[in-house]
């Protein structure tokens, strides 16, 4: 039986490469042009492409809390006409502002503080509208068109602004014992103020219990003129400021008539 033969070394067969067969100084020129065309191919992407790390990203401008407050008050006031005060929340009033809860936070400590806040924004605008119409003293000789014109100063103004009124009517009206009692000090320095202008202009006439007098005085006429403005804010267009403002001041001065007085007394 025939011995089989064991086969012999087997040949590796490698394909010559192009760098291989090359003489050395081809394969250093194609070096060259290799590096060169991976340099500019690189460069060409730079060129097409957005900047990326190498140059920084654009930053939004930073507001600090200062400007940041305003801007809240501003959404927070559309949000609690709409809603209400129990109605409205802090996220509703970050997306309206367009900033995130952990912001308005940092800018108020609660919904009490803001709607607080906003409370006396809106109050300060209302003093200011009829503060220069506000006499410091009434004239004996001109007492109605002083109190017609303070009056008509302020129902002007909630005509122009009658949001701001609608949101200090919400705030008496509110379930939080702090923001009340915020609305009715407020009251409160507006009843002092016309107190003590009455009481001087009744004693001037001689008329016994001035102070008293004076006191109810004061009740009555801002009375009369918040019911006024609820007028205006609910049937707007409906009753001018000026014939309110004139009607009032007649109805005042006609309870407080000192004839009557001094014969009531």
């Amino acid at each position: 039986m025939p011995v089989p033969q064991s086969p012999g070394p087997r040949l590796k067969m490698t394909k010559p490469s192009i760098s291989t067969s090359l003489p050395k100084s081809a394969k250093t020129a194609r070096k060259a042009v290799v590096k060169a065309g991976a340099k500019a191919g690189k460069a060409a992407g730079r060129a097409t492409r957005p900047s990326g790390r190498g140059q920084p990203r654009p930053r939004a401008a930073h507001l600090g809390p200062e400007r940041r407050r305003p801007m809240i008050l501003d959404a927070a006031f559309g949000v609690f006409l709409e809603k209400g005060y129990e109605g409205a929340s802090m996220e509703e009033i970050a997306r309206r502002a367009g900033v995130s809860k952990p912001v308005v936070y940092s800018s108020f400590a609660g919904k009490d503080a803001l709607f607080g806040e906003l409370l006396r924004r809106e109050e300060e605008r209302i003093l200011q509208a009829i503060s220069a119409a506000v006499p410091t003293e009434l004239d004996e000789d001109d007492l109605e068109p002083a109190i017609t014109e303070a009056l008509c100063a302020f129902l002007e103004a909630v005509v122009a602004s009658p949001e701001s009124f609608k949101v200090v009517f919400l705030g008496a009206g509110g379930s939080d014992a702090n923001i009340t009692r915020r609305v009715q000090r407020g009251r409160q320095r507006q009843i002092d103020q016309i107190s003590t202008l009455a009481e001087g202009w009744i004693a001037r006439q001689g008329i016994p219990d001035a102070e008293r007098q004076g006191r109810l005085h004061g009740f009555l006429l801002v009375g009369m003129a918040e019911n006024a403005a609820r007028a205006l804010i609910q049937e707007p267009g409906r009753f001018p400021p000026r014939m309110l403002a004139e009607q009032i001041s007649r109805m005042i001065l006609s309870a407080y008539d000192p004839s009557s007085a001094r014969g009531s007394a």
